[in-house]
């Protein structure tokens, strides 16, 4: 079984089915846990700002769906303002079901448009440069700095730390002494660095 939900902080839209939907509607976020208990897959919107990055709401949907791996159950994420130009297209305004149904349907019919949530780990590194940009991988507990990655689970972890996360790299515009990335985005980490900078590879 599948449920897909819009998550909000007072209620959460939600769809139930598996190739179809077989029930929908919307409930209060603290009994959402009684309809997830038979599922096999959980799909979620996450909230995007207008820009493409991060925002508040995205790290209270993470820190949920974190919470649900932690109790076993698969998670995938869903860029949540592909089923608001849909809604917006039907005239349809703040529709917590129609958004959930909208959010089953896209994963049904092209689950590759869905990222599966993990746990990641944190990276163990001593830095003592305070501008510098982790690119595409997981944060160092003692390393405050800002993040780049379109990867939700690296970008859950940043944001549970307040790292400054983008999603976009076209709205960051400034540059950076040290780069933090792996060995396959060394190429495009460069364009983040500042001249004189440098790449650690982790």
């Amino acid at each position: 079984m599948i449920i897909a939900i819009d998550y909000g902080n007072s209620k959460c839209g939600y769809a139930i089915g598996n190739n179809f939907i077989s029930k929908s509607g919307a409930v209060k976020t603290k009994d959402i846990m009684k309809l997830i208990s038979n599922a096999k897959k959980i799909v979620m919107g996450i909230p995007l700002s207008m820009s493409g990055n991060y925002s508040t709401q995205s790290l209270k949907v993470l820190t949920f769906a974190n919470n649900l791996v932690e109790k076993g159950y698969d998670v995938f994420l869903i860029d949540e303002r592909l089923t608001t130009k849909m809604a917006s297209s039907f005239g349809i305004k703040d529709d917590d079901a129609f958004s959930a149904r909208q959010i089953f349907m896209d994963f049904v019919q092209n689950p590759s448009v869905a990222q599966k949530f993990r746990k990641e780990k944190f990276l163990n590194l001593e830095l003592r440069e305070e501008n510098a940009l982790f690119y595409e991988v997981p944060p160092s507990k003692n390393i405050k700095a800002d993040a780049l990655t379109k990867d939700y689970s690296i970008a859950f972890l940043h944001l549970s730390i307040g790292n400054f996360t983008y999603s976009n790299p076209d709205t960051l515009d400034k540059k950076y002494n040290i780069v933090i990335t792996k060995k396959e985005f060394e190429k495009n980490g460069k364009n983040f660095l500042k001249s004189g900078g440098k790449i650690i590879l982790v």
